[in-house]
């Protein structure tokens, strides 16, 4: 079952084209049955050869003397034989349609009475059924028409003939099949890619916009039901951008703000007398500004549209190893071959070098490798050898301002920030503790098409 899924083309345009073809060619072979089963079997214009043939080979029965056996032997040849013998070559049957057809028209030719028997055997020539289905080797055999006539002196006139079928399957669908089939498929498959084509167009730019990308608003094309599509998706990219500007211009402006009051009370605070109160006054003060500062800076950096670009993540995970060796970081990196994804390179390293910041700080040591998963999924992993963290936390430190423990420092927005734009680039970011010790941050990003 699987091996067939694999078979079955993934496009719209495939499987479209795929169903046409196959429908042309049921219609064929229902054509086919349904003319084998109903229409006649012999062509014409043989049909009426084969009769003029059975009147001429009569009369000439009808002399006396030597002369019928010469004449009968004169017109004998390669595809019919004619004789005369003492007994019938067709035994008395039931007729099928067909030879009753051709009975009583060799009958109104002769003009003969009723009541002279008058045999008709239509069949291939394995001896099968003249009405065998196309689906069986011997519907395709040739024809075979017997034929006894009772003569006056007692004896009959018996004939074998070979007449030409009416539909011979290898002639008609080696016409039928590339006159009626390649010309439809082919102008069907044009106006099916015309269709298909805005909406994936559509599709490209919706997996864009998931990557935290902005686009111009897309033409319309195709189809009302394509273009309604596409007015659809301009509107709600408009009202999401209206959306995020207006929580993006409401964050700064309370952050900016929040400076203000934030500045008076550290100035008052600094005018009391010293003592262990107003320390903490001023640590708390500070550590609120520092809060409120790098929130600021956290919508900044989400409202700036860095413009996304065909990047290699292994160059970029370079350039970080060398800023981290320069400021002698132990940080490991052992390169990777060039491994392709689009993205906002600047935003992307910002988020690398968060997780890197995070491994060095509460694990002593950073040790990076790349790879490329089977699904085309480009994974990073970030390890250190620090204690790890407890099962439950694994996912609450992506809150923001939750620090990784008490002597973690920091504010507890690299996180938070590290896995917003991770997201925004269509990717996820965990992290696992890995054995015997050590923190992991797994970070799956898809790689360029």
């Amino acid at each position: 079952m699987n091996r067939w899924r694999r078979l079955w083309p993934r496009t719209l345009v495939q499987q479209l084209s795929l169903l046409l073809l196959l429908a042309l060619l049921a219609s064929n072979a229902i054509a086919m049955l349904f003319l084998q089963r109903t229409g006649s079997l012999i062509h014409p214009l043989s049909r009426s050869f084969s009769l003029e043939r059975l009147v001429i080979a009569h009369h000439a029965a009808g002399l006396g003397g030597e002369e019928p056996a010469h004449l009968l032997t004169a017109m004998n040849t390669e595809n019919a034989r004619f004789w005369i013998a003492p007994r019938a070559e067709v035994e008395p049957f039931e007729l099928r349609p067909e030879e009753r057809r051709l009975a009583n028209e060799l009958r109104q030719h002769l003009q003969l009475p009723p009541d002279v028997p008058i045999g008709m055997q239509l069949e291939r020539i394995s001896g099968a059924n003249a009405r065998t289905h196309v689906f069986s080797p011997a519907g395709w055999a040739p024809l075979r028409l017997r034929s006894s006539i009772a003569l006056p002196n007692g004896q009959y006139l018996n004939a074998l003939q070979h007449p030409a079928g009416a539909y011979e399957w290898g002639r008609v669908l080696a016409y039928s099949l590339p006159v009626t089939t390649v010309p439809v498929l082919l102008i069907v498959m044009f106006f099916i890619a015309r269709v298909v084509r805005p909406v994936k167009t559509l599709a490209q730019a919706t997996e864009r916009v998931s990557r935290g990308e902005w686009i111009a608003p897309l033409p319309l094309s195709g189809p009302q039901e394509a273009r309604d599509l596409t007015t659809a998706f301009n509107t709600m990219q408009a009202n999401l951008a209206r959306h995020v500007e207006g929580r993006t211009r409401m964050l700064a402006a309370i952050s900016h703000d929040l400076n203000t009051p934030l500045t008076e009370l550290r100035l008052q605070v600094e005018l009391l007398e010293p003592g262990p109160e107003r320390d903490d006054m001023l640590d708390s003060l500070g550590e609120l500004s520092a809060m409120v500062r790098e929130t600021l800076n956290f919508v900044r950096d989400d409202a700036v549209q860095e413009a996304t670009r065909r990047t290699s993540l292994s160059a970029l995970l370079d350039d970080l190893a060398k800023r981290y060796r320069r400021l002698q970081q132990p940080v490991t990196w052992l390169g990777a071959p060039p491994l392709l994804l689009d993205c906002r390179p600047l935003a992307l390293k910002r988020a690398l070098a968060n997780l890197i910041d995070n491994a060095v700080k509460h694990g002593g040591d950073a040790c990076i490798s790349l790879k490329r998963e089977d699904t085309g999924v480009l994974c990073v992993e970030i390890l250190d050898h620090g204690s790890g963290l407890p099962q439950d936390w694994l996912n609450k430190v992506f809150e923001p301002f939750v620090q990784l423990g008490a002597s973690g420092g920091g504010l507890g927005l690299g996180l938070a920030i590290a896995r917003s734009c991770i997201q925004a680039h269509g990717g996820e970011l965990l992290l696992e503790n890995r054995p015997p010790a050590g923190l992991c941050a797994v970070v799956r990003l898809p790689a360029a098409p």
